[in-house]
């Protein structure tokens, strides 16, 4: 099993770094909402390593994983309000 959950991980790898280098909507979440785009790949990794952890194993990665994410979450989520108020207040002058 361990052997297909790594070619499995490849081809998302793939196929995740693809739709962001060549579609539009993937540049724009490479560009300007980069902490969603690791959101993504991490979540789905986690789903990925599901098959070859056990599940009391994974809860805690997962739980470790997740707390240690709130806090860049919270900043990214936060400059990016500023930068949209930004960009409103120079379109509204």
């Amino acid at each position: 099993m361990l052997p297909l959950t790594i070619i499995l991980a490849l081809i998302w790898g793939i196929l995740w770094a693809l739709f962001l280098q060549l579609t539009p909507y993937g540049h724009y979440l490479a560009v300007r909402r980069t902490w969603l785009t690791v959101v993504v790949g991490v979540g789905i990794d986690l789903l990925i390593a599901i098959l070859v952890i056990p599940l009391d194993t994974w809860l805690l990665v997962v739980a470790i994983i997740a707390a240690s994410s709130l806090g860049i979450i919270g900043r990214s989520l936060y400059n990016e309000q500023l930068d949209d108020a930004a960009i409103t207040e120079v379109c509204n002058a």
